[in-house]
């Protein structure tokens, strides 16, 4: 029986009506899935549609059936727990705008990345990415720093720090390509709330980001420090308070790093993160 279901298994776009099939399939794996779970919360509670022309949701199977799926634009983030619907869910890409980043649980990531090879091959490969959890205050660290929500005042520092973290990450200036579409990000940040600074004067010498919140777990994306205040111990002080605070709200706190960061790993090591897992990251030209 399990074959023949599997044969007769079709990709749809997703809709309101599959709200209640996408939360139970990805509800399996709240730290996997923080940032497909923090979408849809956010579509619900803004009264969006589920998705947009350029952002849609695209699934194998419906209702109680509902196996795999993606949220797709340039960026593309699956789950899929068996590997076989990949190639069958990898007909949704020609129907997003041209794929650039295809982020997510490394299992999922690997098999929509080879299933779509023959006609898109990536530009550069970071696998694996640990996923580092913390559920409680980091021990034996201060947690007087005096980091705080970011502002509109804060705006115009934090595009640039935040662009300055991306071109040492990703070797690409945002500033240089999308100006205004950086900043509309950074303002939406700010307006959530998910914005944190350590600022003195007019520079910003820590901050972090949040990319997505549910009520069982968030995930931090983001952590930088000024390049000239670095190996003072801002960094681990800095993401201590911010977790600290932050778990009076949530019960877990979430990241993922590149395994070749060792200095991040050491970081997060100190602070008491242990991995739960490992995202990849396939870039594309």
């Amino acid at each position: 029986m399990a074959p023949l279901l599997r044969r007769r298994a079709s990709l749809s776009r997703l809709g309101p009506g599959d709200l209640g099939s996408i939360s139970a399939l990805l509800d399996r794996d709240p730290v996997a899935n923080v940032y497909l779970r923090s979408e849809l919360r956010l579509a619900a509670a803004q009264g969006r549609p589920l998705g947009a022309p350029w952002l849609s949701w695209w699934g194998v199977g419906s209702g109680p059936g509902l196996r795999a799926l993606l949220l797709g634009g340039s960026l593309v983030v699956p789950w899929i727990p068996d590997p076989e619907d990949a190639v069958l869910l990898s007909g949704a890409l020609p129907h997003l705008p041209p794929l650039r980043l295809m982020i997510g649980p490394a299992p999922s990531v690997r098999v929509l990345a080879a299933a779509i090879a023959p006609r898109h091959r990536p530009a550069e490969v970071r696998d694996p990415q640990p996923v580092m959890v913390l559920d409680r205050p980091p021990p034996g660290v201060p947690l007087d720093a005096p980091v705080r929500a970011a502002g509109s005042a804060d705006l115009d520092r934090l595009v640039h720090a935040s662009a300055a973290m991306h071109r040492e990450e990703m070797g690409v200036d945002p500033l240089a390509l999308d100006p205004v579409g950086w900043r509309h990000r950074m303002v939406t940040l700010v307006e959530r709330g998910w914005s944190y600074v350590w600022a003195e004067g007019d520079r910003i010498l820590f901050k972090v980001e949040l990319s997505a919140w549910t009520p069982e777990v968030l995930q931090l994306q983001g952590v930088w420090t000024d390049p000239r205040v670095r190996r003072r111990g801002l960094a681990t002080r800095g993401l201590a308070a911010v977790c600290a605070l932050l778990l009076r709200e949530v019960p877990l706190c979430s990241l993922y790093v590149n395994a070749y960061n060792v200095p991040a790993l050491g970081l997060y090591a100190r602070l008491g993160f242990r991995r739960a897992g490992d995202f990849a990251t396939f870039i594309y030209p």
